[in-house]
C-alpha cells in the first residue's frame, strides 16, 4: 500500500478496535492515490477472525492487519468468502439491479463470519437510480454490515448519498515531497513540462501531484505523453497534426488531463523571465496568456461534460473541443 494512505490506515484501524467504525465508507482519491488497496485492507480486516496489530516503535500508532490464515482469511483468499459481495458491473453504469442485489445480500444472515460487507469500487458510476435504492440500505443499515464505496469523484455522488457515509480522503503531498513520499527519483531526464526544459528545476516538480502517477511510474505512458504533447503544441502552433491529437483524445484515457496538465504548464512557463526553450519562446509571440486561458476554459468545459454523462460521445466532444481551440487561436 502507498506511504500516502497509511494515516487513514491508522485511522480506521483505531475505529474498527474501538467498534465505532462507520457501517458505510467512502474512500475518496484521485486515480492512483491507492483508495483500492486501502478498501481491500479494510474488507480483509473487517473479514478476518483472528486481526493482528502492530504498534510503532513510538507506541503512538496501531495498524490491524487481517492474519491471512483463519478460515475467512483464506476463503477470502480464493474468491470463496461467502459474506462478501463485490459490486462491479460490466456496463459502464452501475444500475438499480445491481445495488438491489447487494441490498438483497445484506438482509441475509453471515454464513460462516460475524459481519457482511459489500465493496463497490466505481461508486461514481451509479445511476440515480441505483443511488436511490441505495439510499434506503444507508438509512437503514442491517446489523453486522459494512458497504465500502470507493470513488476518484466525489462530486459526482448524490449529496444525500456522502451524508450518510464516512468519508475518508486521500490528500497527497505535492512536488518534490511527494517524488520523495512515493519513492520515485526527481525524474532525472524524464521532463514531465510542456517543454523540453525549464529554466528552474524547481518549476519542473513544484506542481507535480498524484494525477501525474501514471507517467512519473510507467516508461511508455511517459513517452505517449511525449508524443500527445508534442501533437499539441504542433496544433496550437500550426495547426497541424489535428487527427493524430484527435485520435489520441479518443482511445487514450489521460489524454483530457494532459490537456489541462499541459495548458497549465504552459500558462506558469509564460511567465519564466530566464526560459531558453525554443518552443515556450515561439509559443510566447504567436499566443497570449489570455489566449491559454481561453483554452483551458474550453478543455474544462469539455472534461466536465465526458464526466457528467456516461454516455457523451467522445469523438464528438473531442471534435468540439478541437474546433474551439482552433477558433480561439486562429479567430
Amino acid at each position: 500500500m502507498l506511504q500516502i494512505c497509511h494515516e487513514k490506515q491508522v485511522q480506521l484501524s483505531r475505529q474498527n478496535q474501538q467498534d465505532t467504525l462507520a457501517h458505510a465508507i467512502i474512500i475518496q482519491g484521485i486515480e492512483g492515490a491507492g483508495q483500492g488497496a486501502l478498501a481491500k485492507w479494510l474488507i480483509e480486516l473487517l473479514i478476518c477472525q483472528n486481526p493482528l496489530s502492530t504498534t510503532n516503535a513510538a507506541g503512538t500508532e496501531t495498524i490491524s492487519e487481517a492474519c491471512g490464515q483463519c478460515k475467512a482469511c483464506l476463503l477470502r483468499k480464493s474468491d470463496n468468502y461467502p459474506d462478501h459481495l463485490l459490486l462491479k458491473s460490466e456496463n459502464k453504469t452501475l444500475g438499480v439491479d445491481d445495488i438491489r442485489r447487494g441490498n438483497a445480500f445484506l438482509e441475509k444472515t453471515a454464513h460462516l463470519g460475524k459481519v457482511k460487507t459489500i465493496l463497490i469500487p466505481q461508486a461514481q458510476v451509479m445511476t440515480i437510480a441505483a443511488a436511490n435504492a441505495l439510499l434506503k440500505t444507508l438509512e437503514e443499515p442491517s446489523a453486522n454490515s459494512y458497504i465500502v464505496l470507493i470513488t476518484d469523484d466525489l462530486d459526482s455522488l448524490l449529496p444525500t448519498i456522502i451524508s450518510r457515509c464516512a468519508v475518508y480522503v486521500i490528500r497527497p503531498m505535492i512536488g518534490e515531497a511527494l517524488l520523495a513520499q512515493l519513492n520515485v527519483s526527481s525524474l532525472g531526464d524524464a521532463k514531465l513540462s510542456s517543454s523540453a526544459t525549464l529554466a528552474n528545476k524547481a518549476n519542473d516538480t513544484a506542481y507535480i501531484n498524484l494525477s501525474h502517477l501514471p507517467e512519473l511510474t510507467d516508461k511508455i505512458v511517459h513517452q505517449e505523453f511525449q508524443v500527445f504533447n508534442q501533437y499539441l503544441l504542433d496544433y496550437l502552433l500550426h495547426g497541424q497534426s489535428e487527427e493524430k491529437l484527435l485520435s489520441q483524445i479518443v482511445d487514450n484515457k489521460h489524454s483530457l488531463r494532459w490537456l489541462e496538465k499541459i495548458t497549465c504548464n504552459l500558462m506558469r512557463e509564460y511567465y519564466l523571465v530566464n526560459a531558453t526553450d525554443q518552443t515556450l519562446l515561439l509559443i510566447k509571440q504567436k499566443i497570449s496568456v489570455q489566449v491559454l486561458n481561453q483554452i483551458y476554459q474550453a478543455i474544462i468545459t469539455s472534461n466536465k461534460l465526458i464526466k457528467s454523462y456516461l454516455q457523451a460521445n467522445r469523438q464528438f466532444v473531442g471534435e468540439q473541443l478541437l474546433m474551439t481551440i482552433n477558433d480561439i487561436v486562429r479567430p
